[in-house]
């Protein structure tokens, strides 16, 4: 995986992940990976999913946040979509996911 795609950090039960670049079948994969395996170590209470980096998201990155929501939500954990671009808030939308949108 590209290192520039995805940064996580943890403080006060909040995982951040902050994904930046482009976003694809083959980095939704290794980002997918990463984020699960912070989620089972640190437990935390809330996700938040930054897309404020990212220039391209396709159907892959909707995908990467609605199983995300799946997982988090096997968990315990809430999920939040922090920062999406106008684009990004249509693709939430349709998906019927505005609801995790930060405000």
């Amino acid at each position: 995986m590209n290192e520039e795609n995805l940064s996580l950090s943890y403080a006060e039960d909040i995982l951040t992940a902050t994904l930046s670049g482009e976003i694809d079948h083959h980095s939704a994969i290794a980002i997918r990976t990463h984020i699960d395996e912070a989620l089972f170590v640190k437990r935390p209470k809330l996700l938040v999913i930054d897309i404020g980096r990212v220039d391209f998201m396709d159907s892959s990155g909707l995908g990467l946040i609605m199983g995300r929501l799946a997982k988090a939500s096997e968990l315990g954990i809430r999920l939040a979509v922090a920062n999406p671009s106008p684009r990004a808030v249509k693709m939430l939308k349709m998906a019927g996911l505005d609801r995790l949108i930060q405000k």
